[in-house]
């Protein structure tokens, strides 16, 4: 490791690891738009013939449709390189037992169909309960969604958040609630604590260990409750890119590795102006 005070360019940071992943929202894209650079940065990481994972909170996404999003920014990736919390929850699932549980999915449709053929999807009415509540970022939440949830909760069901991040960064520098305030809600309303599946929890960064390494691997994201800590958790280096949410204003705890203004930091020589990162 580089000594902590020096300026390095942050093209070292190629040759020091021996995989890479990398988070989507706030770091390779926010909302709909392409975060500029990024695909450079993922281009320096392939040049290398490294692992990389591309490894999101966000389980709304099929891999199939985060390649094709890549593929019209012009970056090739495969669906193997792609790990999100829906995958991690058909894992977690069927590794403890409820394989055909009657499910409640207060999530985007998009999850629930990722899920289909391991659970049995259910859409409650008053009275109804389920084996199973899953939580996502449910852009379509309404208060009689939030009290079936909550309900089926408090009857005993098994209770799975995909994550817990507050907010969600999208185009424009806007922020939107993300799946933490949406669990946050449930978790209120029914007197019990969620299971959560994604970054910095377990049973993500283990998935994600057991694809590209438990040993000298970077992780590159723009939340350090999440991607920075979950790092930490299952013994990574942990690199923060400043095109999300967090700001070097920010209280840096748990404080990264390296401090990163783009993925294109990723492209350029100790000599660029403007995008060296920081080791801190």
């Amino acid at each position: 490791m580089p000594n902590p005070t020096q300026l390095i360019g942050a093209a070292h940071l190629l040759e020091e690891y021996d995989a890479f992943a990398v988070d989507l929202d706030g770091v390779v894209w926010r909302g709909e738009v392409l975060i500029e650079g990024a695909v450079e940065g993922l281009e320096a990481i392939r040049a290398t013939g490294k692992p990389l994972l591309l490894l999101t909170n966000n389980g709304g996404y099929h891999p199939a449709e985060v390649v094709e999003r890549l593929a019209h920014g012009g970056f090739q990736l495969a669906v193997e390189e792609v790990l999100t919390t829906s995958l991690v929850a058909r894992e977690w699932i069927m590794g403890h037992g409820l394989r055909g549980a009657s499910t409640f999915v207060l999530a985007p449709q998009t999850v629930a169909a990722q899920l289909a053929d391991v659970v049995r999807i259910r859409y409650l009415e008053a009275g109804q309960t389920a084996d199973l509540v899953l939580i996502g970022r449910d852009t379509e939440l309404s208060y009689l969604r939030l009290g079936l949830a909550a309900a089926a909760v408090r009857a005993g069901a098994s209770f799975l958040s995909l994550n817990k991040d507050p907010v969600m960064p999208v185009e424009n520098g806007g922020i939107l609630p993300g799946t933490g305030s949406i669990v946050a809600a449930v978790e209120a309303a029914s007197g019990r604590t969620a299971t959560v599946l994604g970054k910095p929890e377990e049973p993500m960064m283990r998935a994600a260990a057991e694809r590209i390494g438990y040993e000298n691997v970077l992780m590159l994201g723009d939340r350090l409750e999440s991607d920075i800590l979950g790092a930490k958790r299952i013994g990574w280096d942990g690199a923060l890119v400043l095109t999300g949410l967090t700001v070097t204003d920010d209280l840096l705890d748990p404080a990264p590795d390296y401090i990163l203004t783009s993925l294109r930091s990723l492209a350029l020589d100790a000599d660029a102006a403007g995008e060296k990162p920081l080791l801190v």
